[in-house]
């Protein structure tokens, strides 16, 4: 499978890009067998890595600074489906991949659901994985917090 991977530079917007035929695997970073160098503060050597799974494209994290699949951050070692509307991002830069035939995402558990009773579920997924384990107690915290506020106001 052949794909084109272009990378737009978050401190000067340039934009480099590469092809690539992706028979397995490939990893990205700022190390010597990266097909596109990616050398900015942040960046790991071997930082993701891309493979083909059956028609379709997978991404897995490897750093410890992390990688984002739009606005989600990626659990490192377990890899996510990219298609072709997808965003990599990585520290100082941002990363796209064109697909020759973008695979639908589906989970196993989400293939038996309808696409509407989906989309909502799958948009609150993604929004509430974005944020850290502390991030989620302090937005917990408050919930409370405004909670004890609007009894004590009501009573």
């Amino acid at each position: 499978m052949e794909l084109v991977i272009s990378a737009r530079s978050e401190k000067n917007g340039e934009v480099g890009s590469a092809r690539v035929n992706l028979d397995s695997a490939l990893t990205l970073g700022r190390g010597p067998e990266s097909p596109l160098p990616l050398d900015a503060s942040g960046i790991s050597r071997e930082h993701f890595r891309l493979h083909a799974e059956g028609e379709g494209v997978r991404v897995t994290d490897l750093s410890s600074n992390g990688t984002w699949l739009n606005s989600a951050r990626l659990k490192r070692g377990e890899p996510e489906v990219v298609t072709a509307a997808d965003r990599i991002k990585i520290p100082g830069f941002e990363i796209h991949i064109e697909l020759p035939n973008p695979p639908a995402r589906l989970s196993p558990s989400m293939a038996a659901e309808p696409e509407r009773a989906r989309g909502p579920l799958v948009a609150f997924r993604t929004f509430a994985g974005s944020f850290s384990r502390s991030e989620k107690y302090l937005i917990a915290l408050a919930l409370v917090s405004l909670s004890l506020v609007i009894a004590y106001l009501t009573a």
